[in-house]
């Protein structure tokens, strides 16, 4: 990720604080109605050791940090402090050489990070690495057939790298060695939300966000 974003989120952290403004998110409600969701999604956890790769202040992964050990990885190290004190245990890193071994964690998260990068591949790659067999990755990120963002982008300037089609993340999960994939599938401003395993259907034009898990094969 460039330093551009580096110095980019280092100034929301130093403006916003640990508020959830220094996420980046449209505002406030879409911050917690993505989170809500994909937290019920998810189940719940409970003894699991989590990764929160791209973690910013912590604001998303904080619910889960009382009943699990949560590390948070970021470039952002003015971003970390507010992770730390939300309880997160946090390691200044880059998402394309984390310092942990294989197979560590239950569960790895990844939101609303690879659209800020070109080459997303090598990063699906480590997560999954460090995710443990049997255990689940999950990735949020911008969908790129959204019709929505497609208008928007006639209006306003170019602001994120890359946005994502839903089987290409979906190859690159199987790619890695994931399998039974899911779906969940958000439409700003609308509060509702659809889970799914397959991608392609008609109203898939008007999600504008999406999340994807998978479970990493054993053996």
């Amino acid at each position: 990720m460039s330093n551009n974003w580096q110095r980019y989120f280092d100034q929301k952290a130093q403006t916003y604080g640990a508020s959830v403004k220094a996420s980046d998110y449209f505002d406030d409600a879409s911050f917690f109605m993505q989170r809500d969701n994909i937290l019920r999604w998810l189940g719940e956890l409970r003894g699991k050791e989590i990764l929160d790769a791209g973690c910013g202040v912590g604001a998303f992964s904080e619910p889960l940090t009382g009943q699990n050990t949560v590390y948070g990885v970021d470039f952002s190290e003015k971003s970390l402090e507010f992770a730390a004190a939300r309880g997160l245990k946090v390691i200044p890193g880059d998402l394309m050489t984390l310092p942990f071994t294989d197979n560590k964690f239950d569960v790895v998260l990844c939101i609303g990070v690879i659209q800020l990068i070109e080459q997303y591949k090598p990063v699906i790659a480590e997560l999954a690495r460090v995710t443990r067999p049997g255990g689940i990755l999950l990735v949020q990120t911008l969908h790129k057939r959204s019709l929505q963002r497609k208008v928007l982008g006639l209006f306003e300037p170019k602001k994120f790298d890359r946005m994502y089609d839903m089987d290409e993340l979906k190859q690159s999960f199987t790619d890695c060695g994931l399998e039974a994939m899911e779906f969940l599938k958000m439409y700003h401003p609308f509060k509702f939300v659809s889970q799914s395993g397959d991608v392609g259907a008609w109203s898939d034009i008007f999600c504008t966000s999406f999340a994807i898990k998978g479970r990493k094969k054993i053996g």
